[in-house]
């Protein structure tokens, strides 16, 4: 991505046809790009179920888009200016909607987790592209206001992912209904067949090759490696055992990886990380506090409609529209949140919507007085107040800590910056659902093991097969392999005896998000207070300054 510096000196490309047709195009690769992080979601039982997989595997079809997106972000926003926006944002499009192609057609779990790679490397290479070509296409004037309709994509995109999802896996069944969830990817063709043919058409070229002297490729393999070794641990831990040798090696590389990756960003002319800003207490304590939103809110996100759909036995549509209100707060929160910033600076904002977060999820965990924890037996009113709760808080959190971290970043390293704070925050996704994933395999084994002692009338031998076969049948709230055999009503009642202990294991989930949220709150009181006037050595003082070097932070809610 570009430096302020940089795109000060370079002309910007104005278009032969309206900067808000261009707008209209980038706005249809990022609803697709921000669509997808929150459309899956919802299918990922009927996924499951369809493959007959592990619980492990279905959390790598959300991380394999993640780790892809997360590592080439900064790196191919790079690239655009050295290569040109244009035809990197069209690129993108392409290989994001042959991604979805392929995830729509995928015959087996693992082809689906390698396409799923496709995607997130063509959703890397659109993300950075959309926001630069807005700062080259718009005069100063008007980029605010572009910059609104960008995030309001954003929010939409986001808050219309579950229920959409839900409306597609429920109602669209050809060929079969054990199908449904393939067109959550199918629809993004003909809408990116559309938006190439549209971005070829009418976004002009703009490029900056000034800005870029190197790619860190070794650097992004360091790092990929690094974050792929410990996503590998936290994802099969439980199954391989989490003091065996593979895991203990695996934690060992990824520390490895990830010191040769700190020492090499020393010595790049380019780092991937400048991690010198990291001196900075207030760009520290933003990222950490960024990392920990993601975390808790990615985490959560990933638990919720599982248990809606395998638990409380709701549709695919009707958990999407359960979780509705959640993702409608945060689009009217967030903005609030934004300008509420500007003028009173951002720390105790930060600082409350992650410890209104944290009440949201201590609610459904049963920590707040008076309120039972989630159960089999929960209805959708009684999750209506923390869903509401949790969405102010994420919205009251997110806008004002990209402005903590944006205000103290030097002129000359903007870019820089808001790519660190953008990964991060992927990062923080990444490590949400990986946790919180382990944990819940964890703690469904633990719950299972101790729970089937107590069960009578059914022989030890059948025992020892169902707990041997709880990590990968408590997902699906079905008898383990070991019990396959058993009469119907002893099923039946073991099915219900899994949602409880299912349930139990999906709310000590919520311990650990409360946790994070929580000290997320507590990192945010390091932040230094700030407004407008105040931030004369941030981006917004810097009137040459490209908004779309900050605004692709936001990337890292996708």
């Amino acid at each position: 991505m570009s430096s302020p510096a940089a795109t000060a000196q370079i002309p910007e490309a104005r278009p032969t046809r309206s900067p808000w047709a261009v707008l209209a195009v980038l706005c249809v690769g990022l609803f697709m790009i921000l669509l997808d992080g929150t459309i899956v979601n919802i299918a990922i039982p009927h996924i499951q179920k369809h493959f007959d997989t592990s619980f492990s595997n279905i959390e790598w079809v959300m991380n394999a888009y993640i780790l892809s997106f997360a590592v080439l972000l900064v790196t191919l926003g790079r690239f655009a200016d050295l290569w040109g926006r244009r035809k990197l944002f069209a690129a993108g499009m392409v290989l994001f909607t042959l991604g979805s192609l392929a995830c729509g057609l995928a015959p087996g779990i693992y082809w689906l987790i390698a396409f799923r790679v496709l995607q997130g490397i063509g959703g890397a290479a659109m993300m950075p592209s959309t926001l630069s070509i807005i700062a080259a296409v718009f005069p100063a004037g008007k980029r605010g206001a572009a910059m609104g309709v960008w995030g309001g994509v954003s929010g939409l995109a986001t808050a219309i992912g579950p229920t959409l999802g839900g409306v597609i896996v429920q109602y669209v069944t050809w060929p079969t209904a054990g199908d449904s969830w393939r067109w959550i990817f199918l629809v993004n063709i003909p809408i990116g067949v559309v938006g190439v043919i549209m971005a070829l058409r009418i976004v002009p070229e703009s490029k900056n090759p000034t800005a870029v002297q190197t790619l860190d490729l070794p650097g992004v393999g360091l790092i990929s490696a690094s974050l792929f070794c410990l996503t590998f641990a936290l994802v099969e831990g439980q199954k391989n055992g989490w003091t065996s040798a593979a895991i203990l090696g695996l934690c060992a590389a990824a520390a490895a990886a990830f010191g040769l990756f700190y020492w090499r960003e020393h010595f790049v002319r380019q780092p991937l990380i400048d991690f010198s800003l990291f001196r900075n207490l207030n760009f520290a304590a933003g990222n950490v506090t960024g990392l920990l939103l993601s975390a808790a809110m990615m985490g959560a996100f990933f638990m919720i409609p599982i248990f809606l759909q395998s638990v409380l036995g709701f549709s695919a549509i009707k958990a999407g529209l359960v979780m509705a209100p959640m993702s409608v707060v945060i689009i009217f929160a967030a903005p609030a949140a934004g300008m509420l910033s500007d003028r009173l600076g951002s720390k105790w904002i930060v600082a409350a919507g992650m410890f209104v977060l944290a009440l949201g999820l201590a609610w459904m965990a049963g920590l707040v007085p008076g309120v039972d924890a989630i159960s089999p037996s929960t209805t959708p009113m009684s999750l209506l107040v923390p869903f509401l709760v949790s969405g102010i808080g994420i919205g009251l959190a997110v806008a004002p800590v990209t402005s903590a971290v944006m205000a103290t970043a030097p002129r000359d390293r903007v870019g820089n910056a808001s790519g660190v704070l953008s990964t991060t925050r992927q990062i923080g996704s990444l490590m949400g659902i990986a946790i919180l994933g382990a944990v819940l395999q964890n703690r469904i084994t633990a719950n299972i093991t101790a729970g089937i002692q107590t069960v009578q009338g059914i022989p030890e031998a059948v025992k020892q097969k169902i707990i041997a076969g709880a990590g990968e049948a408590g997902m699906g709230m079905g008898v383990p392999k070991g019990g396959a055999d058993m009469p119907a009503v002893a099923k039946a009642m073991m099915e219900a005896l899994f949602k409880g202990w299912f349930t139990d294991a999906v709310a000590t989930t919520f311990l650990v998000a409360v946790a994070l949220a929580a000290v997320g709150g507590l990192c945010a009181f390091l932040l230094r207070d700030h407004s407008k006037p105040a931030d004369a050595d941030g981006i917004e003082a810097a009137g040459t300054a490209d908004p779309a070097e900050a605004a692709v932070v936001r990337a890292g809610d996708a």
